[in-house]
Parts: structure tokens; sequence; C-alpha cells
């Protein structure tokens, strides 16, 4: 059965109907504009989070905490005795560096009456000079030690760089022993035989041309079979080998570093301790 309204009925539904329609077109509108303000929020902690990150990288490179020179280690460090077990007693040399810290001279000498020369930590690589050896090159010289100086080479920059930076921190007129290079598998990480070669042969030649003598060449037995025999034979060679005397083909070592753990009345930390081999005398390694 058909239903007929009146004029002013169909009005009020129309009315009624447009209104309806205007709100769901605010609740609409206001939900877009709810939703537009969460992204644009979203977006905002989006962009400030990778501005942070931005930051701390562009930081992180700029202050370049890989490449800051070691910190220098209070003059008196350490406070105490920091070794256990036997005095080592038999050694002919020690070779020292930072890690060291505050060495007792007097002891170090007056206890160990064996003890002829001392090889000193000089530098490493182009910029870094050890804090410690100035101080432990006077007081070997008070002690007279006969005294040497080494380099730690490393594969960050140039071998010219590295020996400025060596012959510029040692007084070459006081040296008693032949200057020393120090290649190992730690400061040549990522080079392959031919570079080691190919670096430790100009930084020798370098050093040769301002000094007028080629340095003697410190590493420990494996390194030296799997990188520098038999090119680097000829040279004064001071192997490590912390189990049994070094046996080189073609070649013999003037020092043997026979421990890296040693105990040595005067130095309150472990020490490298050396061994002259047998029939060599100190004065095979004494600057010409």
């Amino acid at each position: 059965m058909a239903v007929f309204l009146s004029t002013t009925e169909q009005c009020e539904i129309f009315r009624t109907c447009a209104l309806i329609e205007s709100k769901l077109e605010k609740m609409v509108k206001r939900r877009r504009i709810r939703n537009n303000r969460k992204y644009k929020n979203g977006k905002l902690w989006r962009l400030a989070g990778c501005g942070l990150a931005a930051l701390t990288m562009l930081l992180i490179i700029d202050l370049k905490p890989w490449h800051r020179p070691h910190a220098a280690v209070s003059d008196k460090w350490p406070y105490h005795d920091m070794t256990k077990g036997e005095y080592a007693k038999d050694f002919d040399g020690l070779d020292i560096s930072r890690h060291q810290g505050r060495i007792h001279w007097d002891e170090l000498v007056d206890e160990n009456p064996q003890l002829q020369f001392v090889y000193i930590k000089a530098t490493e690589g182009s910029s870094m000079a050890d804090p410690f050896y100035k101080q432990n090159f006077e007081e070997a010289k008070r002690k007279r030690l006969l005294v040497g100086s080494y380099h730690f080479l490393t594969r960050r920059t140039s071998m010219s760089e590295q020996v400025d930076n060596f012959l510029s921190h040692i007084d070459l007129d006081r040296q008693d022993l032949l200057l020393l290079v120090d290649i190992e598998k730690d400061g040549t990480r990522g080079w392959n035989r031919r570079l080691i070669q190919k670096n430790l042969a100009e930084f020798i030649r370098l050093v040769k041309d301002r000094t007028g003598h080629a340095p003697m060449i410190y590493t420990n037995e494996v390194y030296y079979h799997q990188n520098l025999y038999p090119d680097f034979n000829r040279y004064h060679l001071f192997i490590a080998n912390y189990n049994v005397s070094p046996e080189l083909l073609g070649a013999k070592h003037d020092i043997w570093q026979s421990s890296k753990r040693g105990r040595v009345r005067g130095i309150w930390t472990y020490v490298d301790i050396d061994r002259l081999r047998e029939g060599v005398s100190v004065d095979a390694i004494k600057m010409p």
C-alpha cells in the first residue's frame, strides 16, 4: 500500500538528511585532520631521528677516536707490582715502551747485573710518540746501559711520513745501538707479502739514506718466514720466539726475544726479555 507525505513532511525529511550528511562530512574532515597530524608528527620524529644519527656520525668522523694518540699513562703508574712468579735471570737486554709505565731504574740495574742493553719504543706510524720515551732514554743513559730506539711500523700512512716521525723524535748522535724497525701482523694487517716487502724495503732505504745505516728488523719467527724470507736475510735481525731459539733459513738472528711476560726486578709490569745469540756480543749491534 502506497504512503503519501505532505510537502511539509517531505521538507522536514530533506532537512534531516542534509543535517546528517553535514555531520558526516565534518566527522570525516576531523578524522582526516587527526590522521594528517599523526602522519606529520611521525614524519617529524623520523626526520629528527635521521638528523640525530647524522650529527652523531659527523661528530665521530670529526673526533676520529680510532686515530687519536694513545692517552699518556700517569708517571706514577703502576702503583704496585702487578707481576707474579719467578724473576727472570737469563737475559742480556730488555725492550720497553709505555706499557711498562714507571720503571725503577736504580733497582732494575742494581738487581740485574747481567743487563747490558735496552731498546726503547720511540714512535708508531706517522704521528704517535711514546710518552715515556724521553724519560726512559735519559734514565737508561744515566745508568750507563747501551740504548737503542725503535719504531713500530703501521699500514695507515706512507713510509716517508713514518721515517720523518721516527727520526724527529730521537737524538741520532746519542744512539748506542742500531736503530730498530718493528714489523708484525698487528701493524700490517691487510697487506700481502708483496706489500710488506715493498714498504719495509722503502722504510729501510729511507732510514739508511738519512742516517747512513740500515736499521735492524724486529719480528717474530713465523712472520719472518711467511713474509720476509729470504729477501731480508742480509740485515741484522731481532726475532721473537717464546718457545725455542729461532731457526732461520739462510740467516742468523742477533737477538732473540725469548719472552713477552718476563718478570724483572725494578719493573712492576711484565716485560719483553731478550738474549744475544750464542757467539754474538753486544758489539755486533752497536751503531758504527
